[in-house]
């Protein structure tokens, strides 16, 4: 991280030095003699981080580097802050009219600031060049790129011989890969095949593409079989010769490429060859096309399997999808380690392999990590040994013996060292942590972690950054937005392992609750606590280096201590998180007073009501996030003086009303996530003039702009960076209808939205007509979702919606007088690209589209959500709809859903009338519909017996909130055998099941029975048995919505477990719930083996648990809350029953009155 760090500071340097800055202030030689210090540094630190594993010397050099490099970069900070700020009052002399005395760096208090910093930049100076001096002692020299990546090659070479009696875990992914290159001979492929197969270091690439190289199925099937190591050193000739080499056996004469080349056609022409091209980390495709172009002469059905780490590398060389290596299974994970750990031992000791079986867990599923942890086991029979290994963090085991993180390392090495300084910073983030990449950046551009390029802004940087090392398998778990975006990741728990042992102790994660000692030279701190935090934070308080500070906690806490505001010294700091909190006023002011390197301030989803004005004086500041403060009433009046200001997120701000005056002023703000206009000076709308916003913009009181100039006047068709926009009016009860109308159509059509914008949406925009400019497709071909709310006088959508080429998205709420959504003619196709329509609200649309019934409509289309449309029904031909969500449905349309033949989900909720479920409604679904849910119909007592036959493809059936229903008819689940899931919820009328209801169900996997208190012991039939399959099962008298609105009303009649529960030999978790009258649990309870998980609540009258309950051995987790009698006698080591249950390992007794146990 050293090299990292002095790359910016020289970065920094030069770029001062460009702007003559040490001139003006005297310090230029100073400045220019840092610069050749770092320089002669730079070019060996390469050399020193890689050393640094090896010799503590160089490791405590580095740290006296960085903590002296530091120090250097708040002074450039300093003169930064002070040039910003003359600069601002020289401008501000220039403008004003009033008699001010000339601001220059030799009036007195800048000549005092001018000696001060020179003489910061001269103590500095001394330290860094003895420092350099001291580096000669331990030859370090500058690394060159060949011929480390020779030394990597030679050490990281492979063969294609494995060991395939310990391989554990890979056999379907190898037999995937064989079937596609067996398929891809049998079918005559004829361009060369290449199957790439992508992971993060140690998860078994190799040893996969092993297996497959070595398959019968693909010696069978090809003519020749080569296997070459290509490491990092992509190079066509050196390639070209070791592929002749591996298809023949022999040496290879060291020839010129040309006939290296045409000896290697020779070798495959009229072959059919599969080449295994192992550990690639080639990213130019120039290059691989030249050693394409060479190999594309075999016979067809000529495959090459690729194995990389790099997503970049398999989309490069790919033909089909990269094949994701997935990490392996737990109970895989300990056979490896147990095979390297025991070896042939025929009796393994109980307490090492229960301590092993932990120890796993740190293998987070890649096999090189329980490999080499098993191989550092296998000589240790200690307990005490297993202990350290089982407590210790990786990283601090024996480097040399642990050959996970030097292989993971390897990646870290290969990256730029931007991208470098970046990844390492991610410690700071817990274990399993989802990283939001948004807020990821802005923490990046905090700690100067990303240096500008160009005219490029460093939030473009930093996402392409992100991009990367997504491509380059650091992150996983990846969500991403509508448009195919990054937007959130996890690490995986050893990639952190290897971020953690690069920060060591500047990075540190600690729990408040349970503190452990941490270095003082942490920089980068998390605190993660679930009771009072900030009581510990004294400690750090003499941590004056502290860089980032982010507090993060399971779920708000409203007591907060009052020393918060003592605990805040920490005069670098330059991001400070602490969201979802409970902050007092008085603090936050005392935190902006101390804190002025500050430029990440995030304080969302707190409870504070005003900004204090002190925050105006974070001159520093890029990013202020207090989106979704709810109580959020003000913002400070100056915050215009932010000059530095990027970001500005006031998103969910509810009680938030109007804008600090002069917003315009914040000429660098990039963000700015909603503007509520205001008729007040300084408050208008055209203060978006000036600015080049990014991202997502709401407008809010539109209706209080004052003129369609001031609108115009707000830029937005030219800000091309913009790709969501939100435009909103409010209620306002105007007398004079006609006058309101005409101004919202003037202002609406001054507003023109820019042609790069991706997202639109319109809200209670009072008009009969949509502007001129959303009726142009040509401008809005990049328009992917379009949301019109509360457009109640307009008659019809804008003809050009149906022609936008990329309109995925449409959703339409409160259009009064709106009778179709497609006015299109026939013969033309219109919403060719939608995917996805929800209409809601909508008292006159009478259809889809206003062309014949049956025709074929939004042939795109696959899923359609319908609130309260009384007169719509589906008449047209919707040929790829798969989803269907009705709410308010009346019985004219339920009965139009049999024209939807492609459904596989339907919902239909909340109708007040009917009695009988219409007939036939489903019969059209019988191999399409997979999910079914009925929910809310109040007076609904009947279903047809024959209502689900046929649905044959039906895995889940939820039937929820249907009172009056007591009865399901005799044979209504016949033939459900694909049924996976079913959920009977809220249906308090409910008194029976039919004898044969489950009798074909032996597929089903997940029972819930809940709120149904009519339900009694012989309600349930014995076909219960035939449930082979369940393996979850919720039983409860009432549900949540009836606790909620009836606590005292339908107490459950149940009083004994039904006995055919006793025979479902794969039930893995039930749970037991309020039961009032539940008496006793019974033996048979004990044959249940299978059961994983047992939670049994609000059953006041159970007693005891049956002894039986010790037979469950597999039973991991026992949890008993509000049962009184019960929760006595299983209290820890002095109740009754805990002898019973002490096997268990997670046993959650919740005390009454004492809480959890």
């Amino acid at each position: 991280m050293a090299e990292a760090v002095l790359t910016v500071l020289l970065e920094n340097l030069n770029s001062m030095i460009q702007k003559e800055f040490g001139l003006v202030w005297g310090v230029s030689k100073e400045m220019e003699k840092l610069t050749s210090i770092l320089s002669t540094i730079c070019a060996v630190l390469e050399d020193a981080e890689e050393r640094q594993l090896r010799d503590k010397a160089i490791k405590n050099w580095l740290r006296k580097l960085k903590d002296v490099s530091e120090e250097l970069d708040d002074i450039l900070n300093e003169c930064g802050m002070e040039a910003s700020q003359m600069e601002y009052k020289r401008q501000k002399h220039r403008t004003t009219q009033m008699v001010q005395p000339f601001v220059s760096c030799f009036n007195p208090i800048n000549t005092f600031s001018r000696l001060k910093i020179a003489k910061k930049l001269k103590g500095i100076s001394y330290r860094l060049d003895e420092i350099a001096k001291e580096r000669l002692k331990f030859h370090l020299h500058e690394l060159v790129r060949d011929e480390r990546s020779s030394q990597i090659r030679d050490i990281r070479q492979t063969s294609s011989i494995v060991d395939q009696q310990n391989v554990y875990g890979r056999e379907e992914d190898k037999d995937r890969i064989v079937e596609f290159l067996v398929d891809c001979n049998s079918s005559n492929c004829r361009d060369l095949s290449v199957y790439p197969i992508v992971g993060m270091g140690g998860m078994g690439k190799t040893t996969l593409a092993q297996l497959v190289f070595n398959d019968e199925r693909v010696s069978r099937h090809f003519d020749a079989k080569i296997w070459v190591c290509v490491s990092e050193d992509f190079d066509v000739k050196r390639l070209t010769k070791a592929i002749i080499e591996s298809a023949t056996g022999r040496a290879c004469d060291a020839l010129d490429t040309d006939p290296l080349q045409k000896r290697l056609q020779n070798l495959l022409e009229w072959k059919k060859f599969v080449l295994v091209l192992d550990d690639v980390w080639n990213e130019d495709q120039e290059q691989w096309e030249r050693l394409r172009n060479v190999l594309s002469c075999g016979l067809s059905g000529s495959s090459i399997v690729v194995t990389t780490r790099l997503k970049k590398v398999a989309s490069i060389m790919g033909t089909i999808p990269m094949h994701q290596l997935s990490i392996l299974s737990e109970d895989d994970c300990w056979l490896l380690f147990k095979q390297r750990a025991f070896g042939d031992e025929s009796e393994e000791r109980p307490n090492l392999v229960k301590i092993g079986k932990k120890i796993v867990q740190k293998c987070g599923g890649v096999p090189l990590a329980a490999k080499t942890l098993g191989s550092l086991m296998h000589f240790e029979r200690d307990e005490k040994e297993w202990l350290f290994v089982m407590e210790s963090r990786l990283w601090n085991l024996q480097q040399d013996e642990i050959s996970i993180l030097p292989a993971l390392r390897l990646s870290y090495f290969h990256l730029p060292i931007e991208f470098r300084r970046c990844f390492a910073y991610c410690a700071i983030f817990p274990k399993n942590f989802i990283i939001f990449k948004e807020r990821l950046i802005h923490l990046w551009i905090a700690n100067d972690l990303i240096s500008p390029k160009g005219n490029m802004d460093v939030e473009d940087i930093g996402n392409k950054i992100c991009n990367e090392l997504y491509w380059r398998s650091f992150f996983q778990d990846v969500m991403m937005d509508e448009f195919g975006n990054l937007q959130s990741f996890k690490m995986h728990d050893l990639v952190h392992d290897l971020a953690q042992s690069i920060m060591e102790d500047e990075c540190g994660v600690i729990d408040i609750d349970n503190p452990n000692n941490f270095s003082q030279r942490v920089r980068h701190l998390t605190c993660t606590y679930s009771d009072r935090p900030f009581g510990m934070l004294s400690t750090s308080c003499k941590i004056e280096s502290l860089r980032t500070l982010m507090l993060l906690s399971p779920r708000r806490y409203w007591q907060v201590a009052n020393e918060f505001a003592n605990c805040f010294h920490f005069h670098s700091l330059r991001a400070f998180v602490a969201n979802d909190q409970r902050l007092p006023p008085t603090s936050i002011s005392f935190l902006m007073s101390n804190l002025k390197h500050l430029r990440y301030l995030n304080i969302s989803n707190t409870s504070i009501k005003v900004l204090p004005e002190s925050i105006c004086s974070l001159q520093s500041l890029l990013t202020l996030d207090v989106t979704y403060c709810l109580s959020l009433e003000k913002l400070p009046e100056h915050l215009s003086c932010l000059r530095s200001l990027r970001h500005l997120y006031i998103k969910g701000c509810i009680l938030l009303h109007q804008m600090p005056p002069n917003i315009g002023k914040l000429t660098c703000l990039r963000t700015l996530s909603c503007f509520i206009v205001n008729s007040r000076s300084g408050r208008h709308v055209d203060e978006l003039g000036s600015l080049n916003l990014c991202g997502e913009l709401q407008i809010f009181q539109l209706e209080k702009v004052s003129s369609p100039m001031e609108a115009k006047n707000s830029n937005l068709a030219r800000k091309m960076n913009l790709k969501s926009l939100c435009l909103s009016w409010s209620h306002n009860e105007s007398s004079d209808e006609s006058s309101q109308e005409k101004n919202h159509e003037l202002v609406l059509e001054a507003l023109e939205a820019p042609p790069t914008l991706r997202i639109l949406e319109i809200v209670k925009y009072k008009g009969r007509h949509f502007p001129h400019w959303l009726s142009n497709a040509l401008i809005f071909e990049n328009v992917v979702r379009i949301c019109l709310d509360g457009c109640k006088n307009c008659l019809e959508l804008p003809t050009a919606l149906g022609k936008l080429p990329l309109l995925r998205h449409l959703v339409i709420f409160r259009m009064d007088l709106l009778r179709y959504v497609d006015y299109g003619e026939p013969g033309r196709g219109s919403f060719l690209s939608l995917k996805s329509l929800t209409i809601f609200y909508l008292a006159n649309l009478e259809g889809l589209s206003r062309l014949e019934e049956r025709t074929e409509i939004f042939p795109g289309l696959t899923d359609l959500l319908i609130g309260d449309c009384s007169k719509l029904t589906l008449r047209h031909c919707l040929q790829s709809i798969n989803v269907l969500n009705v709410r308010g449905c009346n019985e004219e349309l339920l009965k139009s859903l049999s024209n939807l033949q492609t459904l596989t989900s339907l919902e239909i909720s909340y109708n007040d009338d009917l009695v009988f479920f219409p007939h036939g409604v489903l019969q059209n679904f019988s191999t399409s519909l997979k999910r079914l849910q009925i929910l809310g119909f109040k007076k609904l007592q009947h279903l047809h017996s024959d209502m689900l036959i046929g649905l044959s493809a039906l895995e889940e059936l939820h039937i929820i909130s249907c009172h009056e229903l007591e009865h399901f008819p005799k044979g209504i689940f016949r033939g459900l055998n694909m049924l996976k899931t079913m959920e009977i919820e809220d249906c308090s009328g409910l008194k029976s099941f039919p004898a044969d209801s489950f009798e074909d169900l032996a597929g089903l996997e997940n029972l819930q029975l809940c709120g149904s208190p009519e339900l009694e012991v012989h309600s349930f039939p014995h076909s219960l048995q035939h449930l082979s399959s369940l393996k979850d099962l919720k039983l409860s008298g009432r549900d949540i919505i009836q606790l909620s609105r009836y606590p005292h009303k339908n107490a459950p009649k149940l009083t004994a477990l039904p006995e055919a529960l006793q025979h479902l030999p794969s039930l893995q978790y039930l749970t037991i719930s309020q039961y009032p009258n539940l008496g006793v649990l019974p033996e048979w309870l004990g044959n249940l083996t299978s059961l994983n998980s047992l939670s049994i609540k609000f059953c006041p009258k159970l007693a005891s648990l049956p002894t039986s309950v010790q037979q469950l051995t597999n039973l991991q987790v026992l949890e008993i809350s509000r049962c009184p009698k019960l929760e006595q006698r299983c209290e820890k080591d002095s109740g009754e029953d805990w002898h019973k249950i002490a096997h268990i390992p997670h046993v959650r007794v919740w005390n009454s009155h004492r809480g959890q146990q």
